[in-house]
């Protein structure tokens, strides 16, 4: 090929690549928000939020998640909100659907309720969807998880961020069970698993307890 013609044939070549692409972003990125355009988040089963409200509540005057937004802010009351709304959801079993039946991803990228304000959290549609099952199980299984939902904890609260990517630390069950030497000495059966692996680094808390799944016994692997 004649070397003056390569570069333009590769130049060429490389722009089709990229609006391609962008045509396939731009694609899926209208699918998603197209099917969101036919929900109408909370007022799609709950005509009215008030009515929703605990009796001790205080009145309001506003029927929007954005209101509710304005008293339960992140870093203060927001964790309660946050806690009540999806265990209300997920803990009953009427409720068969999912993440959108409330949430949209906005023109932006952003992950929010339909009628409230973002919180910058972006992510794909994938990494939400991904998330339903832990949520189903953490409102209705006998698993670990719901044992914290019942203690009005959320994933936040012991993964650190609303959609995990790692296991939680040992270090962050210490946070509300105790070290080791507090928890062995308030439980024997602990203090007779623990003792003797007292240097094991590879014997932790998730070595029998599994919060999604059903928990282990690790001593009958061996004894």
């Amino acid at each position: 090929m004649n070397r003056r013609i390569f570069p333009v044939v590769l130049t060429t070549f490389i722009l089709v690549v990229i609006a391609i692409s962008i045509g396939n972003y731009a694609s899926n990125t209208s699918a998603i928000l197209a099917s969101q355009e036919t929900q109408e988040g909370c007022k799609s089963c709950h005509a009215k939020l008030s009515e929703t409200l605990p009796k001790d509540h205080l009145p309001v005057i506003r029927e929007e998640v954005k209101t509710c937004l304005i008293c339960h802010v992140a870093g203060g009351a927001a964790t309660a909100f946050e806690w009540t709304v999806h265990f209300k959801h997920y803990s009953n079993a009427e409720f068969v659907d999912d993440c959108w039946s409330c949430h949209l991803i906005d023109q932006e990228g952003n992950f929010k309720p339909y009628d409230g304000q973002t919180a910058g959290l972006k992510v794909s549609k994938e990494e939400v969807d991904q998330m339903v099952p832990y949520y189903k199980s953490w409102g209705t299984s006998e698993y670990l998880d719901h044992g914290h939902a019942l203690e009005k904890l959320s994933c936040v609260d012991c993964h650190g961020v609303f959609i995990p990517k790692e296991p939680v630390s040992t270090e962050q069950c210490f946070i509300c069970h105790g070290s080791y030497k507090q928890i062995v000495q308030d439980s024997l059966v602990h203090y007779d698993a623990m003792f003797p692996h007292w240097t094991d680094e590879e014997v932790g808390c998730n070595s029998c307890h599994r919060a999604h799944e059903e928990s282990v016994l690790l001593c009958d692997q061996c004894h």
